[in-house]
């Protein structure tokens, strides 16, 4: 496992724009000396940290602050991480208020956690990967979506290493199998719930567009589900930004989700499903 950070040589120092150490963190040793300093995931333009002058990432990194419950039983610990991301390259390192008191709330675990991904140039994918990760695990920090979003230094952080076989991003949006008996059309085409609101537009329908590429393929059919899921934006997107959705859902889909072990095309699917039980 190996991914890259960008750190500012500072620690504790929220009003910090400018991120110019890059670091490819390798084992835990080079993730420990990044994460003693503020740092964040990927490159950015002028490695000034922006939204807007995103390049490119190879590492999603969330916060679990474990205030989805005020129940111990529930926190996650390194334990259960283990156990639900067995499968997936991660790191973990404890965040500055580890075990500490904070907002009148008792000690808790809280970490910071490493996914290592195949490498995206596309903001909007990547915040999508962000939010997919927020729907699945609810333990998650729903506020640290952001393609800049920074991670404060911690000088005594405590990390943990893990190498498996999978990087995340192969299994987030849902691997369509032929023993997958979910109700595609039903799950996708049902009449709107309610509006996409400004701010949820682009990683909304990033996601979405991943999901129906993945099951239908870079298809008209599926061009047709996501331009019709657009309608439900308020305010409406216009068609260069659809179009450019799109294209990074493609480029996605093509460059990552086609190649990932486990999964199964379209046409093969279909094939599948089609094929009688009986040839008499």
């Amino acid at each position: 496992m190996q991914f890259t950070l960008s750190h500012s040589g500072q620690t504790g120092v929220q009003t910090t724009t400018v991120y110019p150490n890059q670091v490819t963190v390798t084992d835990e040793v080079s993730l420990k000396n990044v994460s003693k300093y503020d740092h964040v995931a990927g490159l950015f333009l002028n490695n000034t940290r922006s939204n807007a002058k995103f390049i490119q990432s190879d590492v999603l990194v969330m916060d679990i602050d474990n205030d989805h419950s005020e129940n111990p039983d529930e926190w996650m610990t390194v334990e259960r991480l283990k156990e639900i991301f067995a499968d997936y390259n991660f790191a973990l390192v404890t965040s500055r208020n580890h075990m500490n008191a904070k907002a009148g709330k008792a000690p808790r675990p809280k970490y910071h956690i490493y996914f290592q991904i195949n490498e995206v140039t596309e903001k909007d994918i990547y915040v999508a990967m962000k939010e997919e990760l927020c729907n699945q695990y609810k333990f998650f920090d729903d506020n640290a979506k952001d393609a800049a979003r920074f991670f404060f230094g911690n000088t005594n952080a405590q990390v943990m290493w893990h190498d498996s076989w999978l990087t995340i991003d192969e299994d987030l949006f849902q691997t369509v199998s032929i023993d997958d008996e979910e109700d595609f059309d039903a799950d996708f085409y049902t009449p709107p719930s309610g509006p996409i609101q400004q701010g949820s537009r682009n990683s909304t329908m990033s996601v979405f567009a991943a999901k129906i590429l993945k099951r239908l393929g870079v298809t008209q059919e599926a061009r047709y589900g996501f331009d019709e899921q657009a309608q439900k934006c308020v305010p409406p997107l216009d068609k260069a930004e659809l179009d450019s959705i799109w294209g990074s859902a493609v480029r996605f889909y093509n460059r990552t989700i086609k190649t990932s072990k486990g999964y199964v095309a379209p046409d093969a699917f279909n094939r599948e499903t089609l094929k009688p039980d009986d040839y008499s």
